[in-house]
């Protein structure tokens, strides 16, 4: 048997199936041990490694204020159910400060005051100031106090940065127990189904927990030397759920194929090795080189989130192309134990080649209904704004959202603070008195007061709008182009604007200068590797298309959910006024890995039959028929672990998790089941066209043909095929 490199490592993990799961036994080991310490090595933080304004203003603050960081202070809302405080109100007051006070990291407790009060006794407001150098912990200790003490008469709602970071914390925790119980349970029905063996159906769960598990642990070591976002646990669980059984099932599924066509269990494990885990390879070599588009954002968020995905991707294939073959060796023909009595691994889906024979048919009409319906859903995507979603995205009942509702409503503050420095501002005092008087008159922003330094000062003033309105991006540009220049002119000092705001607004622009660069890296490198796999020039220029055709179609119907409304209720997800401005480009990464996924496992069996010797036409309906209801099976499975995570609370899992559930669906049915196939029998031979100045390409074929084995012993005529997911 001519085995290529694929071929040869499943044989040999196979040949030696005990000290091969011995080797991954070791790695889950010390995979495990280096988990316990991701927590040190993962941040809130959403830094820019690149210079703005708003870095600028930082900077500058921090000089202006000695060095170093300055103390936090946190706001705790004490809301009354009934108004007019009495003395249990003063009991709890009293009681909350104490143990507030006794918190490590806490440097004082002011208690509410006259100026801290609602007019009508409504609320009051204490407030914590938190050391510099305090303890990662705080937040969550400062929550199990205020939670300890909350009392049926008075709601304790914290509102600051380490309170709100535990918070947020706890919600992404949530939704990785949530994602990762919702996606197991449907991916392990729709796996039994289309295994219709239930010890097969394990495999890839097995696959993509022992994935999930090294990529962590590898994540934790990575961190003790870059900072890492903590949305990369999410990232790596909700990819390691789909693109471990994504690869596995492929694998198993060939395997089992071999087994029914008559082959000895060595052999079978082979034939997958050099067939469904070459295509595994080259799908794995796509996702990771899309994903490495990501890398090139100076940004930790998507550096992280593309640095887990990575890590979680080569894990999915290394497990994928040694663990499992050892295991299926061991396994043999228990494999298929379990099995639905209508199961047939060895048999071509009637319903898919059915479908593949009715496309193929009338091609022209495929092309124009997909085409139709794919531009239908990517016109809403004109409309999209770029915004990180504010407080307003929260539930009602969140605490923070009410804390800072209250502020709002009860005392004229704001969400979050705006800050402009002014180094050397001593030269011109009358001037940046005026500026901040000017500042405080815009509608954007109230309680601006300005702090004198001795080399310079600071205008800090309260934001009036929530993040995500856009009247929040307008007030930090008019106050950028217009405020600052118009007030300062004549003077020597440069100021800079900083806070969250600000931040949002610098983050923006930059994603949006990046974007060019992830785009012809990611097009660039995807396309040379198709044309290299392929030897067609048509072949990649066809994906690229139909992957940006299926992203934009994913980014209008995200537009339409969140942005618009429209079923936003129906679907259990926020309405908010933008996108989150790291989420499409993050998307169309992940999107476009994911979808040459499903383009290499069809594609490599189409050419596999074309390279046998059958018309395009033919290999066409093979194809299809062997892969569709893997394909639709894997994408099932995607969608199920995509939508446990759009689920939780926070605005930016649900437009991440929805919107690559979307895109999963729309690529796995219209594009791959109509309009791939519509495509290619319209253009027939043309779709393995290269010019002969490219003919030096090497061969790189990814399903390598076997020796023929003779075909098993028809089933009877009552036999009902099962019938694919």
């Amino acid at each position: 048997m001519n085995l290529g490199i694929t071929g040869r490592i499943a044989r040999t993990a196979a040949a030696r199936p005990w000290v091969t799961i011995g080797v991954w036994v070791l790695v889950l080991a010390l995979s495990i041990f280096a988990a316990g310490g991701l927590g040190s090595a993962l941040s809130q933080d959403g830094e820019l490694q690149v210079s703005t304004e708003s870095k600028v203003a930082e900077t500058d603050a921090q000089a202006l204020r000695g060095g170093g960081d300055e103390p936090r202070v946190e706001t705790i809302v004490v809301a009354l159910e009934a108004p007019q405080p009495g003395a249990a109100y003063s009991s709890l007051v009293g009681d909350v400060t104490r143990q507030l006070a006794a918190v490590e990291g806490v440097e004082q407790v002011l208690p509410p005051n006259a100026q801290t009060t609602a007019p009508d006794g409504s609320s009051a407001l204490i407030r914590i100031v938190i050391a510099a150098d305090a303890p990662e912990e705080v937040g969550a200790q400062i929550l199990a106090v205020l939670r300890a003490t909350d009392t049926a008469e008075f709601d304790l709602l914290p509102l600051g940065e380490a309170s709100a970071g535990a918070i947020f914390d706890e919600i992404a925790e949530d939704t990785l127990v949530r994602g990762e119980v919702i996606g197991i349970s449907i991916a392990l029905v729709i796996l039994v189904v289309v295994f219709g063996a239930l010890v097969a159906a394990g495999l890839p769960l097995l696959v993509a927990i022992v994935s999930i598990t090294v990529a962590i642990g590898t994540t934790a070591v990575v961190g003790q030397a870059y900072e890492l976002s903590f949305f990369v646990v999410n990232m790596i669980t909700m990819m390691g759920l789909a693109l471990g059984i994504d690869y596995s099932l492929v694998a198993v599924q060939r395997f089992r194929e071999e087994l029914a066509h008559g082959r000895t269990v060595i052999d079978a494990v082979s034939v997958a090795g050099n067939t469904a885990n070459r295509a595994v390879f080259f799908s794995g070599v796509t996702v990771v080189l899309a994903l490495l588009g990501l890398l090139l954002v100076p940004s930790t968020i998507m550096r992280s989130l593309g640095a887990g995905a990575i890590l979680v991707a080569i894990a999915s294939v290394a497990t994928a192309l040694t663990l499992l073959p050892a295991v299926l060796k061991l396994l043999g023909h228990r494999v298929n134990k379990g099995r639905i009595p209508t199961a047939h691994p060895g048999r071509e889906s009637r319903t898919w080649t059915a479908i593949a024979r009715r496309v193929i048919a009338r091609p022209s009409v495929g092309i124009i209904t997909g085409a139709v319906i794919l531009t239908a859903l990517a016109l809403p995507m004109t409309q999209m704004r770029l915004a990180f979603p504010g407080l307003d995205s929260l539930p009602a009942d969140n605490e923070v959202r009410r804390a800072a509702t209250v502020l709002v409503d009860d005392y004229g503050l704001g969400q979050s603070n705006t800050i402009v420095t002014l180094p050397g501002a001593a030269a011109a005092p009358q001037a940046v008195e005026a500026l901040a008087e000017q500042i405080d008159s815009l509608p954007a922003f109230t309680g601006t007061r300005v702090e004198w330094f001795d080399g310079g000062a600071i205008i800090v003033t309260e934001d009036v709008y929530d993040g995500a309105d856009e009247r929040a991006a307008a007030a930090i540009a008019t106050l950028r182009t217009e405020t600052l220049p118009d007030a300062l002119a004549g003077t020597d000092i440069a100021a800079s604007v900083g806070g969250d705001q600000a931040m949002s607004v610098d983050f923006t622009d930059v994603v949006a200068e990046s974007t060019p660069w992830v785009l012809l890296f990611v097009l660039g490198t995807s396309f040379l590797l198709l044309l290299v796999i392929f030897r067609s020039l048509v072949i990649p220029a066809m994906s690229i298309v139909l992957n940006l055709a299926s992203a934009a179609a994913a980014f209008g119907l995200m537009v339409v959910v969140f942005q618009w409304g429209w079923g936003a209720d129906l679907l259990g997800m926020p309405q908010v006024d933008g996108i989150a401005p790291w989420i499409p480009l993050f998307l169309f990464a992940v999107l476009f890995g994911l979808s040459m996924d499903y383009h290499v496992f069809l594609l490599s069996r189409i050419k596999e039959r074309h390279d046998a010797g059958d018309s395009t036409d033919q290999a066409i309906v093979v194809g299809l028929s062997r892969t569709g209801s893997l394909i639709t099976g894997a994408a099932l499975i995607m969608v199920a672990v995509f939508s446990g995570f759009a689920l939780g609370d926070l605005a930016e899992f649900a437009q991440m998790g929805f919107g690559l559930a979307a895109a999963i669906i729309i690529d796995a049915t219209l594009v791959r089941s109509i309009l791939v196939p519509s495509i290619m029998a319209a253009l027939g031979d043309a779709n393995w066209y290269l010019p002969r100045w490219l003919q030096w390409l090497p061969q790189m074929r990814i399903e390598a043909p076997d020796e023929p084995v003779a075909e098993p012993e028809p089933e009877p005529d009552d036999y009902r095929e099962f019938v694919d997911a």
